[in-house]
């Protein structure tokens, strides 16, 4: 059994769904697998406000008693919505201070809506998991619709799972 932590930011959900799919799968296959759900102090409701924010690439608060020490994990899920070309905040300001993850599998995946800056926000979080040392294994960006379907994400997380699942 691997143990192995998912790391996700989803504000209308797509991503959440995704990721949630993911752990159960990883779960199944034998993994011991904690999700880190993300979620700002004072988070903004307004989806403007919190593209601008990302677009700004502003810090935001994140609950002090969130894990950032991930040494004990052999393998770290990243989900994160594409959100004014990037990454969104609490995924930002949380890869800022993770610690751990020096030689570790990962993976990350990313969720939008238009598309639009989709390989630039998934290049941008593979390039800070790589400034960490750890390895990428698996790299995806998948648009909010198909994150609803479960023949979809079972074709799109198989090679992850393989990986992964012991």
């Amino acid at each position: 059994m691997s143990r192995g932590a998912s790391v996700i930011y989803s504000f209308s959900g797509n991503t959440k769904r995704a990721a949630v799919w993911l752990n159960q799968e990883l779960r199944a296959g034998g993994n011991e697998n904690k999700v880190i759900d993300l979620r700002p102090v004072n988070e903004p409701r307004s989806f403007l406000r919190q593209g601008i924010q990302a677009l700004l690439k502003s810090p935001v608060t994140l609950a002090d008693t969130l894990e950032y020490d991930l040494r004990w994990v052999e393998y770290a899920v990243f989900a994160s919505p594409v959100w004014a070309f990037t990454i969104a905040p609490a995924m930002r300001v949380y890869l800022n201070r993770v610690r751990g993850l020096n030689g570790k599998k990962t993976a990350c995946f990313v969720t939008y809506g238009s598309g639009t800056g989709k390989n630039r926000a998934l290049g941008e979080l593979e390039e800070i998991l790589k400034g960490k040392g750890a390895r990428v294994l698996f790299s995806r960006a998948f648009s909010g619709a198909s994150c609803r379907k479960e023949p979809f994400l079972r074709k799109a997380f198989s090679p992850l799972c393989e990986i992964l699942n012991p």
